[in-house]
């Protein structure tokens, strides 16, 4: 997966127009928060009740949200 975002990150951001990519993951999805933060991303918090997972819960769940700015 790691190297699948890696260059759709570098290409989002070599637009002048986009500054700023960001991405929610389930709190227990210790996958994909690894591999935005390998990709560069960073934590900015949790967003509370912001999803909803039919097949694991029936209600919104708590996800971490990820982001990258261009400098």
């Amino acid at each position: 997966m790691l190297e699948a975002l890696r260059p759709i990150k570098e290409a989002l951001l070599q637009n002048e127009n986009i500054y700023r990519i960001w991405a929610v993951c389930d709190l227990e999805n210790n996958g994909s928060k690894r591999v935005m933060e390998k990709s560069g991303m960073n934590c900015e918090g949790i967003l509370r009740k912001w999803v909803l997972h039919p097949n694991v819960s029936a209600i919104p769940r708590d996800c971490f949200v990820y982001s990258i700015v261009k400098e």
